[in-house]
């Protein structure tokens, strides 16, 4: 029966060719194929489907019926698998269309101004930003991008580095004013620290110095679980904070912050923008992975 002939799409596509080139010469020399190679397609499709679609003689070509039949469905079918092409290539090209990015909850001030700029530089993209604290995997929940810390990707994911940074003590002035910096590392437990529970070990940060690491005791009556809040209740004088130096940057510019035993430091692993690993990576992306890493080099 009719519905059970298999035939190859390739070879239908050339018939669409040589019917509107109108010869097999002038269809191989758009295909940049051997004509030989093209009438033996045309003559295979009709073998396939027990028709003769063309009428061939020395001088001219023309169709059958059923070939008529064949060239107006084929020629829609051509034409729309270029259209899938174009469309599939214009992803490819122009950033555009939703853009899922996840990233930390305590996502620092100049990680997000950074965001902000993407969005205004590429008004065609949508860009919806998913802050959580949770390992997300990214590839079967459908996320474009992933901001995050820690080793580098490996397996079905790819990235770059954004940034090696440690986290700094810091405090306002007020703060400061109110009681005498330390001034060694064992003054910090004299002090109000502001806590942040994953950095926090038996009750102990674990600061470098110069030379060696130590775990240093610290007590402190707040503790919270982002990175932001950390820094806003520093702002608020609510003691001594240890943050990431890309969430304190502009603070310490402005003087809201200053640094508290600045030749100690959290040492922190870095920071990468994170994406499935593939052949073919959308505009959108490549757009967003290439304006991140620019805005984040020294």
């Amino acid at each position: 029966m009719y519905g059970t002939i298999e035939w190859d799409p390739g070879d239908a596509w050339i018939f669409t060719r040589v019917v509107d080139e109108g010869s097999f010469t002038a269809a191989a020399g758009a295909l940049e194929l051997p004509k030989s190679t093209v009438s033996r397609r045309v003559s295979r499709l009709e073998e396939q489907l027990g028709l003769q679609l063309l009428r061939r003689t020395t001088r001219s070509l023309s169709l059958t019926d059923a070939g008529r039949a064949f060239h107006a469905e084929a020629s829609s079918a051509v034409e729309a698998f270029e259209a899938a092409g174009k469309a599939a290539c214009s992803v490819l090209s122009e950033p555009h269309g939703r853009l899922r990015v996840t990233a930390p909850a305590e996502l620092g001030t100049r990680a997000f101004g950074v965001l902000l700029d993407f969005n205004q530089a590429f008004p065609e993209v949508h860009l919806d930003l998913d802050l959580t604290n949770s390992y997300v995997d990214i590839i079967e929940q459908g996320y474009d991008v992933a901001l995050r810390g820690g080793d580098p990707p490996l397996g079905t994911l790819t990235g770059q580095s954004l940034v090696s940074t440690d986290a700094f003590l810091v405090a306002s002035p007020d703060y400061l004013r109110q009681k005498a910096a330390p001034k060694r590392a064992r003054d910090l437990f004299r002090h109000e620290s502001i806590l942040f529970p994953r950095w926090l070990e038996n009750s102990c940060w674990e600061l470098t110095g110069k030379q060696a690491s130590s775990m240093v005791p610290v007590k402190g009556m707040l503790t919270v679980n982002n990175l932001e809040a950390v820094r806003l209740a520093a702002l608020r004088g609510c003691g001594i904070g240890l943050l990431p130096e890309g969430h304190i940057a502009n603070d310490l510019a402005d003087g809201t912050l200053v640094r508290v035993l600045p030749g100690l430091r959290k040492k922190l692993a870095g920071v990468w923008i994170v994406y499935p690993r593939t052949r073919y990576l959308s505009a959108k992306v490549r757009a967003f992975v290439e304006y991140v890493v620019e805005a984040y080099k020294p």
